[in-house]
């Protein structure tokens, strides 16, 4: 017995790594991510700053331990916005888990 286009359709569906409502190259899980991480340390003229004010910042908004140790983990240079932060932490295709 073959399965029918549909099948084949749904199954498609259930391997494609790119998630509905998530930017390409990105998981929704990640968007979350991203997200998550934004709400701490973004805000206005939140950007440029260094490795050590983004984890002040952070701490003063009582950031989760989680978060903190991902900012600690930066290299200790300036980051124009919250993508570079992103990349860095490889939330855009990679893994952070506040």
């Amino acid at each position: 017995m073959q399965p029918n286009d549909a099948d084949n359709g749904r199954a498609q569906e259930l391997s494609d790594p790119h998630e509905p409502g998530s930017p390409e190259g990105i998981s929704a899980r990640e968007v979350d991510e991203r997200s998550d991480l934004a709400r701490w340390i973004s805000g206005t003229h939140a950007f440029p700053a260094g490795r050590d004010e983004l984890l002040e910042r952070a701490r003063e908004q009582a950031a989760p331990e989680g978060v903190l140790s991902a900012l600690r983990a930066l290299p200790d240079r300036r980051f124009e916005n919250m993508q570079e932060v992103a990349e860095q932490l490889g939330i855009s295709g990679g893994g952070f888990h506040a």
